[in-house]
């Protein structure tokens, strides 16, 4: 069972159950934390794990596979709190702050502290109570003061406001080919149109990028199943697929074999 209250971009959600909420391409930075439970993310890059109490900043225009975990006596509860661009601009504006480097990492625990903890304990009042949207804004600067004022390094994280510029596109791929978004949100993470991206992707890699990331997909698939003993149930979503049904069909017709028989 799932809930969730959310109040102009401040939002409390509860898992009953394991939920794997698939991808999510990140369009706009923000925090959340773990009020119970433990949550699994992966960036592309590696795996991070959250518990109670952790709090965690995360950067606009990434790709981000997250995994909500009850434990046995208690639900999984986060509370979460997207920082638009637009009220981000203002407090950049207001405090003369600005960042010039693009930030290489997507998720950030944050060393809390008495202020932040009693920062989040006090939002917990505000779900299932008439906020207005002045007060929540001004609930937000204020989160974005705190952050500041325990690293003054998360202002390269909130305030690069410029789009994705072009990058190496072979990286970047077999980095996140495992991720299950469109190629237009690929296209744009990388720098380029559509167009633009189909055309180098196919210079790069000689194959269409939905051919060439099925395969790749499939490819890991088998590795894990045969030399890492993964169960196919939790196989298929690992490497990006939505069904267990499409990812044994598309195993089979691939490899020959059904995926079980590994």
């Amino acid at each position: 069972m799932i809930t969730r209250d959310n109040i102009y971009g401040i939002q409390k959600s509860c898992y009953s159950e394991s939920s794997k909420s698939g991808e999510h391409f990140i369009k706009e930075s923000g925090v959340f934390l773990i009020v119970s439970g433990t949550m699994e993310a992966f960036d592309g890059k590696q795996k991070y794990v959250y518990k109670k109490g952790d709090i965690v900043l995360f950067r606009k225009n990434a790709l981000v596979r997250f995994e909500k975990q009850p434990l046995l006596y208690e639900a999984f509860e986060a509370i979460s709190i997207t920082l638009e661009d637009l009220l981000l601009q203002e407090f950049a504006r207001e405090y003369t702050y600005c960042s010039k480097q693009a930030p290489k990492e997507t998720l950030f625990k944050v060393e809390t502290d008495l202020l932040l903890n009693t920062y989040f304990e006090g939002l917990k009042s505000y779900f299932g109570k008439t906020i207005s949207k002045e007060l929540i804004a001004i609930k937000k600067k204020e989160l974005i003061h705190l952050l500041l004022r325990n690293n003054k390094i998360y202002q390269d994280i909130l305030f690069y406001f410029s789009i994705p510029g072009k990058i190496n596109l072979e990286a970047f791929m077999n980095s996140n080919y495992k991720f299950n978004v469109p190629l237009v949100q690929f296209a744009f993470l990388t720098g380029r149109s559509l167009a633009t991206f189909k055309r180098d992707f196919e210079k790069i890699f000689h194959k269409s990028p939905n051919r060439w990331i099925q395969q790749k997909r499939l490819e890991e698939a088998y590795y894990l199943l045969k030399s890492k003993k993964v169960k196919v149930k939790e196989v298929y979503a690992e490497v990006g697929f939505e069904t267990l049904s499409h990812f044994s069909y598309s195993f089979k017709k691939h490899f020959g074999i059904t995926p079980s028989s590994l």
